[in-house]
């Protein structure tokens, strides 16, 4: 079988969309000569624009009418795919024109984790072999970026990635106290901190910062390429259940990811360089700091 155009519908959050690009590596390996026109919103976008073998971003707006579906089909009808892959499956892939259709309606699960089910999608195509890695694509400027925030750093060989959590969820990470211990504990270990994360870990970030003894830099706030730039300078990240610990994963960087009630076995990210804790009762700030501190020795002295 032969492609030379691809359509993509894929999903929206950092973790999901970042679970999906097995998929994507799967179908470029198998049609590397084909274009892919990928379907996502502008929340994701991001995650797309330095894939090299992508040719249009289709974004679908939620908010008009009847989620956006009517207005993609008019964008989308004027072309014919030889393979659509729909990992959303909420049967746009029906509505357009194409040749193969590969859909969660059809798919074949490798296995428990979101990434083997995902991939369970195109396991038609796929067969027997190996789930590639997830993968992020990076443009010179996040490296660029990366390397001149770093630069306040003397040593830069082992430096922590560290996103402490987002406010509006507090059960899904540790609390300030136990991040100022930790911190000082390990202070011998790193050779700086950097603090990635959005607005909702301003506050809790800068009441950190006061009160470790180790050089740090507060990026919180940048855009998501750029923290994934300062990620794979790092040894190791470390933050709660989210998007930037399988943007960790994604740029080869070992993790430590703490989980509440979300299930670990589906949700970690993928790859074997990681380690899951998950807090007693639901909630992760019942974690302690020494189940983290043997996390980091066992990572670091792998």
């Amino acid at each position: 079988m032969s492609a030379n155009k691809i359509l993509f519908i894929g999903l929206s959050n950092v973790g999901d969309v970042i679970m999906t690009t097995p998929v994507m590596k799967t179908l470029h390996n198998k049609f590397p000569e084909a274009l892919f026109d990928i379907v996502t919103d502008k929340r994701a976008a991001q995650l797309y624009e330095n894939c090299p073998f992508i040719n249009h971003l289709y974004l679908k707006n939620k908010n008009k009418a009847l989620r956006g579906v009517p207005a993609l089909l008019l964008q989308l009808w004027k072309n014919r795919y030889d393979i659509i892959v729909d990992v959303r499956s909420d049967g746009l892939a029906y509505l357009l024109r194409g040749g193969k259709r590969y859909t969660k309606w059809s798919a074949k699960s490798y296995g428990p984790h979101a990434v083997e089910e995902i991939m369970g999608v195109v396991a038609r195509l796929h067969g027997d072999e190996p789930i590639p890695d997830t993968e992020l694509w990076l443009a010179d400027a996040n490296q660029n970026y990366a390397n001149k925030e770093l630069s306040v750093f003397p040593n830069k060989e082992n430096l922590l990635a560290l996103s402490v959590g987002d406010c509006r969820k507090p059960e899904k990470s540790l609390n300030g106290k136990t991040y100022i211990e930790l911190l000082n504990t390990h202070k011998n270990d790193f050779s700086g901190v950097i603090f990635l994360g959005n607005e909702f870990e301003t506050a809790m970030t800068e009441e950190i910062c006061r009160n470790v003894d180790i050089q740090y830099l507060n990026t919180v706030g940048n855009s998501l390429l750029d923290a994934a730039a300062l990620i794979e300078k790092a040894c190791l990240y470390i933050g709660p259940d989210s998007g930037l610990g399988h943007v960790a994963s994604a740029v080869k960087v070992p993790t430590i990811s703490f989980f509440s009630s979300m299930r670990p076995e589906r949700f970690r990210p993928w790859g074997g360089n990681s380690v899951c804790i998950q807090g007693a009762n639901d909630d992760a700030r019942n974690i302690s700091t020494n189940e983290v501190s043997n996390a980091i020795r066992s990572l670091l002295h792998e």
